[in-house]
């Protein structure tokens, strides 16, 4: 997410708008996104909206072509990148979240109940899908580097990365959970080697999937 946007701004407001559509799938891959047109369904003017554009440019959710721009593709090539970089950060969030002294580094982690297996039975998507974003986010919160947090987000914020968390099989979905599990496990035990590697094998994991979805 970019940190140039003044919150209360119309050109944040729009910034976020357009930020969330894409990564939802509202506005999906190669969609022509044109200025005028996206001011009058916002209801703003096109200023703000073309200052949105560009900063959505540069944060590579979308690219410029004529008369505007349209919705980035990611190539399978980038989406390997991408999960390699959020394996890495990933593991070192929760390297530093088992380092921690005490409970509290984990209590938050465990009390969002990511890792139950009771999930796997309720095949309740959405909870599912919401709970594993709570749960990493709170890996990242509990890691306490700021910074390290703000790379992971900006670098997780893609359409696939949404998207094909609704697509996991029971069996998928099973293997995901029971990754929550060990990182947690490893968090709780303070294994900080052990939180890294777990962290790192859930992102690749979670990698496999995404390039079988996006045959």
């Amino acid at each position: 997410m970019s940190d140039s946007a003044p919150k209360g701004s119309l050109m944040f407001e729009a910034l976020t708008r357009l930020r969330d559509e894409i990564i939802q799938g509202k506005m999906r891959p190669n969609e022509r996104l044109i200025a005028a047109d996206l001011a009058e369904r916002l209801n703003t003017s096109r200023t703000p909206i073309r200052e949105a554009l560009q900063l959505l440019e540069a944060e590579q959710l979308v690219v410029a072509a004529k008369r505007g721009y349209v919705v980035r593709e990611h190539t399978k090539e980038e989406i390997v990148e991408i999960y390699e970089v959020r394996a890495a950060l990933e593991g070192m969030a929760a390297r530093l979240a088992a380092q921690k002294s005490g409970t509290s580094a984990y209590k938050e982690i465990e009390a969002i109940g990511a890792h139950r297996d009771s999930l796997i039975a309720s095949n309740d998507r959405k909870l599912i899908v919401d709970l594993n974003d709570e749960f990493h986010a709170a890996i990242f919160a509990a890691c306490g580097n700021s910074r390290l947090d703000r790379i992971n987000r900006s670098n997780s914020q893609h359409f696939f990365n949404y998207r094909i968390s609704e697509l996991y099989t029971k069996e998928e979905t099973k293997i995901s959970i029971k990754g929550h599990a060990l990182i947690l496990k490893a968090i709780k035990n303070h294994d900080a080697d052990e939180a890294d590697a777990a962290a790192q094998e859930h992102v690749l994991e979670a990698l496999k999937v995404t390039l079988l979805k996006l045959r």
